[in-house]
């Protein structure tokens, strides 16, 4: 349904191939391409660093098996995190795909959608954070579950050091012609 939204910036060309006519879309929408010099591809590559190191993070604190992982407040929210990081993923692969030029779609597929996703995935660490603080204010094993505590913190970290990234790289995508 995303995808008609910017049905306007396409129109359909008749053409003739031989005898037979054919009709073609051709884009006449904005096209968008990073300012200052800036590459869709090392912008992608940053938030490949980004998303590894958040999943190893977030996979490294399950597999720890801290205290906290087997409250159902801590571990419900980190454990969905992970739905927004491969839609993260999706992201990247659309931003590693995309052309210099991109069109409003494929703006929206690539950087667009990693920052939605790593505020997901931020808002998901922040909520186990603070599950994790209840759990360690109300009697959790504090001994034990201190690491696993700075260990989401840099998760969270590290999702919403993406998200400025990309926030950063969305204001950088100005609109050149069609």
């Amino acid at each position: 349904m995303k995808e008609r939204k910017y049905k306007e910036d396409w129109i359909n060309e008749t053409r003739f191939e031989g005898s037979r006519e054919k009709r073609v879309p051709v884009y006449r929408g904005p096209l968008f391409v990073f300012e200052g010099g800036a590459s869709g591809k090392s912008l992608a590559l940053r938030g490949l660093i980004l998303w590894g190191l958040y999943l190893a993070l977030l996979l490294a604190y399950f597999r720890l098996d801290f205290p906290g992982t087997r409250a159902l407040f801590v571990f419900l929210p980190a454990g969905l995190s992970l739905f927004p990081c491969f839609y993260w993923a999706l992201g990247l692969w659309g931003l590693f795909r995309a052309p210099e030029k991109m069109t409003r779609l494929q703006k929206e597929n690539g950087p667009g959608r990693v920052l939605r996703s790593a505020v997901g995935c931020g808002a998901c660490s922040l909520g186990a954070v603070i599950g994790d603080a209840v759990f360690l204010l109300t009697g959790g094993s504090a001994a034990a579950e201190w690491p696993g505590l700075l260990m989401l913190l840099a998760v969270g970290g590290v999702a919403f050091a993406a998200a400025a990234v990309f926030r950063e790289a969305e204001r950088a995508l100005v609109e050149r012609g069609t």
